[in-house]
């Protein structure tokens, strides 16, 4: 199956959930590690599981995590926050959520029991993140001594997000997601932001008037840091693994 923005997309979920799992260690206070890891958790799972809708077989989805050349990478530029940069993860949290709500508007998943099952239960633990994100978008912004930092942050996730219905130059049309275009996505997004914004009392930045289309992997820094980072320590792991097996 051709599905090349939601396999971006699916990369998005993954980098942010991996980035996410720090806050368990490096938090805000207990119950937001705890918060943070269960969010962390939902998102790699989500990346996994529509991974499988777009048809990669778990052996495929291992090679595109752990073997994939960053160059065939092409993730959003809002997947990435600088590390321990708590208002920039809720900005980007906020915004990818925000697109993730209009990504399953046009979602066509194989009409199967066992799909529609995963499907709702995604959607679901996205609702419940929709809630998170919002309850910590209105307390930063309403808190004086934090208000000014979360909305420079706020701005430049937003910035950042121009690339998040681009999908990658010169893809075919996806087949999963029917019934509009990534502009008409795009403008989606742009509305459901700014209505989530308002409801949370916080003044809107400019948005991006259209998507443009991703970048490949090898030219962000920020990807090349996170594939290192996780291909750092992967041999050690898989031979862990097969010691206990043994």
């Amino acid at each position: 199956m051709n599905a090349p923005l939601v396999l971006a997309w699916c990369d998005d979920l993954f980098l942010q959930g991996h980035q996410f799992a720090a806050w368990v260690t490096d938090y805000v206070d207990l119950e937001e590690s705890l918060a943070m890891g269960s969010i962390a958790q939902d998102l790699l799972a989500h990346a996994a599981a529509l991974m499988g809708t777009g048809g990669v077989s778990a052996d495929e989805r291992d090679w595109r995590i752990y073997e994939r050349p960053a160059e065939e990478w092409f993730p959003s530029r809002v997947s990435f926050a600088p590390p321990g940069d708590w208002a920039a993860a809720v900005a980007r949290g906020f915004v990818l959520n925000q697109a993730t709500l209009v990504f399953r508007r046009s979602a066509d998943l194989p009409d199967r029991p066992r799909v529609r099952e995963l499907a709702e239960l995604i959607w679901a633990e996205q609702d419940l993140h929709a809630r998170h994100w919002q309850r910590w978008v209105h307390l930063l912004a309403h808190r004086p001594e934090l208000s000014s930092p979360f909305r420079a942050a706020l701005e430049q996730a937003l910035a950042d997000a121009a690339d998040l219905f681009g999908g990658p130059p010169d893809a075919e049309p996806d087949e999963i997601l029917v019934g509009a275009t990534p502009l008409e996505w795009h403008r989606q997004w742009m509305a459901d932001t700014t209505t989530a914004l308002r409801q949370c009392g916080v003044p809107v930045p400019d948005l991006p008037s259209a998507p443009v289309a991703r970048k490949p992997g090898h030219t962000s820094e920020a990807l090349l840091d996170v594939l290192a980072e996780l291909r750092s320590w992967r041999p050690a792991r898989r031979a862990a693994a097969m010691g206990a097996d043994s």
